[in-house]
């Protein structure tokens, strides 16, 4: 193998151990903890066999106790149904997934997905910026350097108390490793 192909591999295998790890989900549920004690209940649209691994780091950065319910939606087509089966077996709040297929920040699906929920009242939360151009209420993780980005405009969603800006402090964003979340798979109609 010459120096290019043998470069080409290690670059390839270098991008295949960077998209599979997953996003750290604990300064998102920290904030969503401490701001919305009493909601448990995650809403998560996204291509579940895709996005599995991802599913299981917010369920462990969820803690026992809390409870995913995930619509398995593989095309973007799908995101009113699932947001309504997300509203309709009430869900507190939706979790963006930045890596999923077809539900990541900034795709036509989550934004699809976050309006239809806003007018049933449920918010969405994320960990990117873009996620807040789309209606997420807030966000929080690697993508915003654990600085915690809070909307200035909600989109549809009634009755949500945002989180302080004070728990910026990347040090107070860590969970204790606890149990996992309880997670339920759904496919849409």
């Amino acid at each position: 193998m010459n120096r290019i192909s043998a470069s080409l591999v290690v670059a390839a295998a270098a991008l295949v151990g960077l998209a599979l790890q997953a996003e750290d989900f604990r300064p998102l549920m920290k904030t969503t903890q401490a701001t919305w004690p009493a909601k448990q209940h995650i809403g998560v649209i996204c291509d579940y066999p895709a996005s599995q691994e991802a599913v299981l780091a917010l369920a462990r950065a969820a803690g026992e106790g809390a409870f995913i319910t995930v619509v398995d939606a593989r095309s973007w087509d799908k995101a009113v149904p699932a947001a309504h089966l997300i509203a309709n077996h009430h869900a507190d709040y939706l979790v963006l997934l930045p890596g999923d297929r077809m539900f990541r920040d900034g795709s036509i699906g989550a934004t699809q997905a976050i309006s239809q929920l806003g007018r049933r009242g449920v918010p969405a939360i994320a960990t990117t910026p873009v996620a807040l151009r789309q209606g997420a209420v807030f966000s929080v993780g690697d993508a915003t350097n654990g600085e915690l980005l809070v909307t200035d405009r909600l989109i549809g969603t009634v009755d949500v108390i945002l989180p302080s800006r004070a728990m910026t402090e990347k040090g107070a964003l860590v969970l204790r490793e606890a149990g996992m979340a309880t997670v339920t798979v759904l496919a849409p109609e």
